[in-house]
């Protein structure tokens, strides 16, 4: 990249956080704070390391929920900068699905759980409507935060390289509205503890680079399946 037209870029790693024992048992954690195990820390140190090699981070943002900010700290404590919460950045609330197995509200719902099994598993080319969730996040409204969060980051970090430490739902949500997905079908990303995935904005236009990128961890990579958001 010529140096005299580094201002008209703004480079974005988003990061999710590494592994927590919800992850482990496959429970929803939305706006939960649940913090990271220690597979969790030793996957954000490696993740840290990686990231201070590849890219001269001029700035790290961090959703406030401790899962996200202890993740950062390892990130922090190599490139030597402080790290700024930035409440755009939480978890996507998913309400009533939060802090428990779907095998809990089968038995609990039946007819909820139902729904979301059958809008899962629907063809993706059939338009559905997501089944109604008690407490869940309006997507009107989560779509203006990662607008807001878009503005903040064109108005205030041109030419510089922009690490936030955030969460999967958040993630995948991002890149789907950067790229005009349609929030009424499953989004058919998904994203893995500690991954870096990168943005790069040009003149304020988006170009994906990068994404899910957890090579640094040596995972197994599994099956990934549709999920509600």
């Amino acid at each position: 990249m010529e140096e005299t037209k580094k201002e008209l870029f703004t480079r974005l790693l988003l990061i999710r956080h590494g592994q927590t024992q919800h992850n482990v048992k496959g429970i929803i954690s939305g706006h939960s704070d649940t913090p990271i195990n220690d597979t969790g820390h030793k996957q954000a140190h490696l993740m840290a390391k990686r990231v201070k090699e590849q890219f001269p981070i001029d700035v790290i943002y961090a959703s406030p929920l401790q899962r996200a900010m202890q993740t950062a700290q390892y990130l922090a404590q190599e490139v030597d900068l402080p790290i700024q919460p930035h409440p755009d950045l939480i978890e996507f609330s998913f309400g009533e699905l939060s802090d428990q197995p779907l095998s809990e509200l089968q038995k609990r719902n039946p007819t909820l759980y139902q729904q979301i099994i059958d809008w899962n598993e629907v063809d993706s080319h059939v338009r559905t409507t997501r089944p109604q969730i008690p407490g869940f996040e309006p997507l009107d409204a989560f779509k203006a935060r990662l607008q807001s969060f878009t503005d903040m980051l064109l108005e205030q970090h041109g030419g510089q390289h922009v690490a936030a430490v955030t969460h999967g739902g958040f993630i995948k949500s991002y890149v789907y509205y950067l790229i005009g997905g349609n929030f009424d079908t499953y989004i058919p990303f998904w994203v893995d503890n500690t991954s870096i995935t990168i943005i790069d904005f040009y003149k304020g236009n988006p170009m994906v680079r990068l994404f899910n990128d957890n090579s640094h961890i040596g995972e197994r990579f599994d099956y990934g399946r549709p999920r509600l958001l």
